[in-house]
């Protein structure tokens, strides 16, 4: 047979008056007073003991069967089980008070399960029962309600009852409450473990659609979140539980054979920020690897306490495999070319060395050749990784100077005004040779984009403990998008393409690997109200 649990429709508000325990309780006490006046005077069990006794227990026999059966919503009417333990106590007190003065507090049991479970009608009831039992005693000693000491001989236990009811009333009230109020707080958490849940199924179901690997990790390394790609990334490097493990895994460097150390001290580097930059690690024993790019990020509470850290990672095996191919393209196709190239242009010299009558002819396939050259030359550059560190003392202003003439000679022809101010004599930390290509490639950029009427400004001067060689033109300008990317290498912005320029999209990735390479800096920055500034900053000597 069902049993009624709290929280289960209106029925939970009877459950109380359904449950048996006060009246068992009763039926307890009142078998330890007949056993005690069976054992002290037993000549007092006459008749109406008994019958008060029987009453009691056949409350017990139909509160069992009540407790038994389905709960209904309206039990009020069970009310007259306790109101009959009220008036069964009567002649068990009459019997037994003399002997046992306890007795009268029989009469506690019902009144108290009328205040704790009932409406105020069936507590009034009760307590108004109670004065049955004075009433009683005067009656059969044959005393009339006269004197204020027999009024309160009678109102005395009624008022007591009526205190101590409204007091358990008020227990029971505030039981209901917390009740309530707990009912409803379980409701929320379950409402709330509910939501979480299919939060996380969404969160796992959106992680494992990514092709990204994304796992995150508490304080101790252990994993609270993996989607696939991550799982597959473990599997793959022989990470078992956490990279914070130490053991055998087959991670590796960018040369793919220096094993990359996890384990304890990766732990404590990600949760103090290490890897917050990007880096490029090698997962999978030799001949399977992937290039993994990943990065690590520390996650806090708003406290700023950190309870854990988060890796994110990307496959870029195609990428780096599709530069591979690229960079050793156009070393290849670079090499071929200057052969060719550095014929043509020993020929073309020794024609001009003889006064030919096509001279102009000749000139023209020696511009040609150079050009061309000069742009093997960058393919070549671009192809190589890393450039060599390299150093020098150069007069910065000469060398510039000598180097914009070409520049400056096609800005003149295109109506554009251009100079070369600042310090004469500032020298400089870097090769001549390199000084040269970045600031001619600067401002050949600056003219090329310039329309006529406008002007290029070489600034050549000293700040600090730095030489800086600024070009600052009023040209067509670039966007802050297209700055950040003007140094990557073929890229083109749209007025380049739109325009026709010629150009690979090489000259600024290598004049910028060419002033690193002299521990110089290359920038681009906006200029009011319209143009760039290229700005190269090397250390002064």
């Amino acid at each position: 047979m069902r049993r009624l649990r709290a929280g289960e429709g209106g029925a939970v508000l009877s459950r109380p008056r359904t449950l048996p325990y006060a009246q068992f309780l009763l039926a307890a006490a009142v078998g330890i007073v007949t056993v005690s006046i069976a054992i002290l005077e037993p000549a007092r069990l006459d008749v109406r003991f008994v019958v008060g006794a029987g009453v009691v227990l056949a409350g017990c026999i139909v509160m069992f069967f009540i407790w038994r059966a389905e709960p209904v919503a309206h039990t009020a009417w069970i009310a007259i089980v306790p109101l009959a333990d009220i008036i069964a106590t009567v002649p068990i007190r009459d019997a037994a008070a003399d002997v046992l003065p306890a007795s009268g507090l029989l009469v506690t049991f019902p009144v108290g399960w009328l205040a704790f479970a009932f409406p105020a009608w069936a507590i009034a009831a009760g307590v108004i029962g109670t004065a049955i039992l004075p009433v009683r005693s005067l009656i059969g000693e044959g005393i009339a309600l006269a004197t204020p000491a027999e009024w309160m001989s009678v109102l005395v236990l009624p008022a007591t009852m009526a205190l101590f009811a409204i007091a358990i009333a008020a227990i029971a009230k505030d039981l209901r409450t917390q009740r309530s109020r707990a009912r409803k707080a379980d409701n929320r958490m379950a409402d709330a473990l509910t939501s979480s849940g299919r939060n996380a199924a969404t969160l796992k179901a959106l992680l494992d659609a990514t092709d990204d690997a994304v796992a995150v990790f508490d304080v101790h390394g252990t994993p609270l979140i993996v989607n696939a790609a991550a799982a597959e990334l473990s599997r793959r490097g022989g990470i078992v539980g956490s990279p914070a493990m130490a053991g055998r895994m087959d991670v590796y460097a960018a040369d793919r054979t220096t094993p990359v150390e996890l384990g304890p001290g990766f732990l404590a580097e990600a949760l103090t920020g290490s890897y917050v930059a990007p880096r490029q690690v090698w997962v999978g024993s030799p001949g399977e690897q992937v290039a993994i790019r990943f990065v690590v990020r520390t996650v806090t509470t708003e406290d700023g306490d950190t309870v854990g850290f988060v890796m994110v990672g990307n496959d870029v095996t195609e990428l780096v495999h599709a530069v591979e191919v690229r960079d050793r393209f156009l070393d290849t196709v670079g090499h071929e070319f200057r052969t060719p190239l550095t014929v043509i242009l020993g020929n073309t010299d020794i024609a001009l060395a003889t006064e030919p009558v096509d001279r102009d002819r000749w000139e023209r396939v020696e511009r040609a050749a150079e050009r061309l050259l000069r742009m093997v030359e960058r393919l070549i550059a671009a192809g190589r990784a890393e450039l060599e560190p390299r150093t020098g003392d150069t007069a910065v202003a000469a060398v510039v100077q000598r180097a914009v003439r070409g520049p400056a000679g096609v800005a003149a022809e295109r109506g554009i005004e251009f100079s070369v101010v600042g310090d004469e004599v500032v020298r400089a930390r870097i090769a001549a040779n390199d000084l040269a290509a970045v600031a001619e490639e600067l401002a050949r950029n600056a003219v090329e984009f310039t329309p006529a009427g406008g002007s290029v400004v070489v600034d050549v001067r000293r700040e600090d403990a730095d030489v800086l060689v600024e070009i600052v033109d009023t040209g067509v300008g670039m966007t802050t998008d297209e700055r950040e990317r003007a140094f990557d290498r073929f890229y083109r912005t749209a007025h380049a393409r739109g325009a026709a320029v010629q150009g690979a999209g090489l000259g600024l990735s290598i004049a910028r690997s060419l002033a690193e390479s002299n521990g110089a800096s290359l920038t681009l920055a906006a200029h009011a109200p319209a143009g760039t500034v290229a700005t190269l900053r090397v250390a002064a000597r």
